[in-house]
C-alpha cells in the first residue's frame, strides 16, 4: 500500500459553524411556530417553565448536533500522493494529476471569518475548507510539476528502450555468398621456385 506524501484535514470549525447557524435559525423558526400557534390559535400564553423547557431542549439539540458534526467532519482528510489526491469522507473521491488544468482559490464569507479557503481543481473536486490555502496551492503545483517531469522522463526512457529493441530486432547484414567472392590471387613466387 502506497503511503501518502502529505495528509491534510479540513478546518472542522469552518465546516461546523455554518451548520450550527442553520440549526439555530431553524430553532428560532420552530419556537416562533409554537409561540404563534399557542398565542393565536389557542388564545393562551405559554407558561414560563414551558418556555424554559423548549429553550433547554433546543440548546441540547444544537449542542448534540454540533458534537456529531465535529466528529463526522473530523474524519475527512485529503491525502496527497505522487500522482493523485484522494479525499476520504462522505463520498470518497480521487483527483489524478494527469487531469490537472489549473488551481483556483475560492474564499467565501465564512472563509474570510475563519481565515480559510478552498482550492478548486475541477468541477467535481475541491480541496477545502483549509487553512494556509496559498501555501497548499503552491505545494500542489510543485507536486503536479514533479509528476509531469517524471512522466516525461518515463516516456523518454520507454522510447529509448523501444528504439533499442527495434535495432536489436533488425537482421544483421548477411555475409556475401561464396560465388561472389573474388578468387584467391596467386602469391608472388620467388626466383628459386621458378627454376625448379
Amino acid at each position: 500500500m502506497e503511503l501518502p506524501q502529505y495528509t491534510l484535514k479540513p478546518s472542522t470549525n469552518r465546516m461546523v459553524i455554518p451548520w450550527i447557524l442553520k440549526l439555530l435559525g431553524l430553532s428560532v423558526l420552530f419556537y416562533a411556530g409554537i409561540y404563534f400557534n399557542v398565542k393565536y390559535a389557542l388564545k393562551t400564553e405559554i407558561p414560563s417553565y414551558v418556555n424554559l423547557l423548549i429553550f433547554v431542549f433546543l440548546i441540547v439539540l444544537i449542542g448534540a448536533q454540533a458534537f456529531i458534526y465535529h466528529i463526522k467532519f473530523g474524519k475527512y482528510k485529503f491525502m496527497f500522493f505522487t500522482n493523485r489526491i484522494e479525499f476520504t469522507g462522505k463520498k470518497p473521491k480521487t483527483f489524478l494529476f494527469s487531469d490537472f488544468q489549473s488551481a483556483e482559490l475560492k474564499q467565501g464569507l465564512f472563509d474570510k471569518m475563519f481565515n480559510t479557503g478552498s482550492i478548486r481543481l475541477s468541477k467535481t473536486f475541491d480541496i477545502g475548507p483549509i487553512s494556509n490555502v496559498s501555501q497548499i496551492k503552491s505545494y500542489l503545483e510543485q507536486l503536479v510539476q514533479y509528476y509531469r517531469a517524471s512522466q516525461q522522463k518515463f516516456r523518454q526512457a520507454e522510447q529509448q528502450v523501444s528504439m533499442a529493441k527495434e535495432l536489436a530486432a533488425k537482421p544483421a547484414p548477411a555475409a556475401a555468398p561464396a560465388s561472389a567472392q573474388p578468387a584467391p590471387q596467386p602469391s608472388p613466387t620467388t626466383a628459386e621456385e621458378t627454376e625448379k
